[in-house]
């Protein structure tokens, strides 16, 4: 895993994940762009999370991953500084120690999914010393 700086934008988003999504594009392209909040891959190759993020609908984190086309995962902390870069193993067992299942809004359909915790210490402590 690696560590990378974040080119602070003003903020257009109230919500941190498509936030975090723009941040990341534009420290890594210099253009500000539209988060797409679609599935899958967000920007190349890479899907970004952030604190709280939804991992996928239902439970089964590893086929989701196995499945995706992703093969780096950033994991943006809470003031927007920096991204932990992961790769799928990295990413399966960060998912594993710090996901949790919950249920979608009645608005949304009321699903299972599988989400990250809210962002915290033991999290922290995880990521930088991987």
């Amino acid at each position: 895993m690696k560590k990378i700086t974040l080119e602070q934008i003003e903020r257009t988003y109230t919500n941190n994940g498509q936030h975090a999504e723009q941040v990341v594009r534009y420290t890594l392209t210099h253009k500000i762009q539209k988060a797409d909040n679609r599935e899958g891959c967000d920007i190349y190759d890479i899907q970004i999370k952030s604190s709280r993020a939804t991992v996928c609908k239902g439970t089964d984190t590893d086929n989701y991953i196995d499945n995706d086309n992703a093969n780096y995962y950033y994991y943006v902390n809470k003031d927007f500084s920096l991204a932990y870069v992961m790769n799928k193993q990295e990413y399966k067992t960060f998912v594993k120690l710090f996901g949790t299942v919950t249920q979608d809004s009645k608005k949304n359909g009321g699903h299972i999914k599988t989400r990250l915790k809210e962002e915290n210490s033991k999290m922290v402590e995880w990521l930088e010393n991987n």
